[in-house]
């Protein structure tokens, strides 16, 4: 379906909200986000549309979207063959969604208990407006993850994804480019003008899935393109749950690809876009630099060390802060028990003051001995004192 006769109807027949789920092979994930969701949508008649985008599923997925029809309304999109992750999301709000406003979740996506109403009335609220920005909660996979969640899942989580952020309008749409943030890179975050979708993505997808910003981070870079610095509205109070560990993307070779080819270029997109230098410099040490490591240890860890060295270095490129990270880490992976050690020793060394022994200046030592003494002295003398005044 093409973007031309996507969209039929005037202007008010159009729904609200389209809400977009791609999905591939994850039927108990999509089975308890269409509980939550589903009902929710039921409430609200043609405001919202619902496509459910399935990439070729060989599993239970067509089965779970059968049941689901007596959940509430909702449509399916299903490609011919695997595509891909990243052509099946653009296809939802650049192709089949007909909304003023377009919403791309997660298939492990939960929302809480009367979420869409107030998303709703936020876009009612500022219809005006191109950009929405939600707060979610972030809880545990398999540890926290409902078995059924029908009408809104309000269980346990662990922290507030972005606790920095207050309701209202923010000026410039960057200023949520924060360490906190992930620096934006969540697509269920993001409820976008469905026009910004469709103008970006005239043309086809190209390249190869985490080859690129493109391919890595659509959502993001949709409104890098064309609304970086545009008034974004904020919805602090967390509307959905999404459960880390329970990702697509979560594997080993996909993970090095997301942080040293897409998230690298996302960043310096970022700075030819405008954003101040000071922002950037937050991303790349608070957000990069951290989170990378962590990717290399994990690939080491999980493929053994040279299969994860190997791995790293495949994907590393031209992009010198990712060697200079490596560089810095090699020392942990190649040697861990002399790293593990030394780190030991630094810890008891700072522990029990050992450093003062070994930098110690004498005349300074010998003046607090002195001082010790008199000290000493003066609590004789006083105890004597009190001896013959009793």
């Amino acid at each position: 379906m093409s973007a031309r006769n996507a969209r039929t109807g005037s202007v008010d027949s159009w729904p609200l909200l389209s809400i977009c789920i791609p999905t591939c092979n994850r039927a108990e994930f999509l089975r308890v986000m269409l509980q939550t969701l589903l009902p929710q949508v039921q409430e609200f008649g043609d405001q919202v549309e619902v496509w459910v985008l399935d990439n070729a599923s060989t599993d239970q997925t067509p089965q779970v979207l059968a049941e689901s029809t007596v959940l509430g309304p909702f449509r399916v999109h299903r490609q011919h063959q695997n595509v891909g992750p990243t052509r099946n999301i653009v296809c939802g709000p650049a192709r089949l969604a007909t909304g003023h406003f377009v919403w791309v979740l997660g298939d492990h996506n939960l929302l809480r208990p009367g979420a869409l109403q107030r998303v709703l009335e936020c876009l009612n609220q500022h219809r005006s407006q191109q950009l929405f920005y939600v707060n979610f909660r972030c809880a545990v996979y398999p540890i926290d993850w409902p078995g059924s969640a029908l009408g809104g899942h309000e269980g346990s989580f662990r922290y507030t994804g972005n606790p920095e952020i207050t309701d209202g309008v923010m000026p410039r749409w960057y200023q949520l480019l924060r360490p906190y943030s992930a620096a934006c890179t969540q697509n269920y975050v993001h409820i976008v003008d469905t026009q910004i979708w469709r103008d970006f993505w005239k043309d086809e997808v190209k390249g190869d899935d985490y080859s690129s910003a493109e391919t890595t981070y659509p959502h993001t870079l949709t409104i890098v393109n064309a609304a970086l610095h545009r008034p974004v509205v904020v919805m602090a109070e967390p509307v959905i749950t999404i459960f880390n560990g329970a990702q697509s993307w979560g594997n080993p070779v996909t993970r090095v690809k997301v942080f040293f080819v897409g998230l690298p270029e996302l960043l310096k997109r970022f700075g030819s876009g405008g954003v101040p230098e000071e922002n950037l410099r937050e991303l790349w040490s608070k957000f990069y630099f951290p989170e990378s490591g962590r990717v290399i240890r994990e690939a080491c860890r999980s493929r053994g060390r040279w299969s994860g060295l190997e791995l790293v270095l495949r994907h590393l490129g031209t992009n010198w802060r990712g060697w200079w990270l490596l560089l810095t880490l090699l020392p942990e992976i190649l040697l861990p028990r002399l790293t593990g050690a030394a780190q030991r020793l630094a810890n008891w060394c700072r522990n029990y003051r050992t450093w003062y022994i070994f930098n110690f200046r004498p005349a300074r030592w010998v003046r607090s001995l002195n001082a010790v003494g008199k000290k000493t002295n003066a609590g004789v003398k006083a105890e004597a004192a009190s001896r013959n005044g009793c």
